[in-house]
């Protein structure tokens, strides 16, 4: 059975720093048509930082969407031709003051499907040396370690509800189960 749906034209509606917003029109695979609103994102890295005492290093962050203090791993948006392993790198030490020794990339989600294209990619950070934060202009969060079973009852608890970091952590607990 055909699913994919052919693009016939669009518009970009906005223009941003982060997102732009486009209104596509689509031949569906009956040949009807109809119309998609797409939000186009850069790529963007997350970094699952796990220290030799099996702490994960987290973050707590305003978000203005949700209007909540979230608590999440490390990311960022990738320059633009930045290698998403990089904007890791650069990410966690801006961000956090470390630097990973051991970076393991462990997969790409697709945060909301439905309609933007975002893509993040996701690595594990190992052998975690102190460095300095350096936050850019205007960025403000709080971090520390968090223990591998706090962590898992604050997500049995739904204390962390950021797509990111339970994917990260599905990840790396599929790769420890397999090994």
């Amino acid at each position: 059975m055909e699913m994919k749906e052919k693009k016939l034209g669009g518009k970009e509606i906005y223009r941003g720093r982060i997102v732009n917003l486009y209104v596509d029109d689509v031949e569906l695979p009956d040949g009807s048509r109809s119309k998609r609103e797409v939000v186009r994102h850069c790529l963007a890295s997350a970094i699952l930082a796990i220290n030799d005492k099996d702490e994960v290093l987290l973050e707590r962050q305003y978000r203005y969407p949700y209007d909540e203090i979230i608590t999440e791993i490390p990311a960022g948006k990738c320059d633009p031709g930045e290698d998403p392993m990089e904007t890791a790198k650069r990410e966690l030490e801006e961000e956090t003051g470390y630097r990973s020794e051991e970076m393991i990339y462990l997969g790409k989600i697709y945060p909301t499907c439905a309609y933007t294209d975002e893509v993040i990619h996701i690595f594990l950070a190992k052998n975690l040396v102190r460095t300095h934060q350096h936050l850019d202009d205007g960025e403000s969060l709080e971090y520390d370690f968090v223990p591998m079973a706090e962590l898992r009852k604050a997500i049995q608890e739904n204390r962390i509800p950021d797509a990111k970091t339970l994917a990260a952590l599905t990840f790396y607990f599929s790769r420890k189960e397999s090994k």
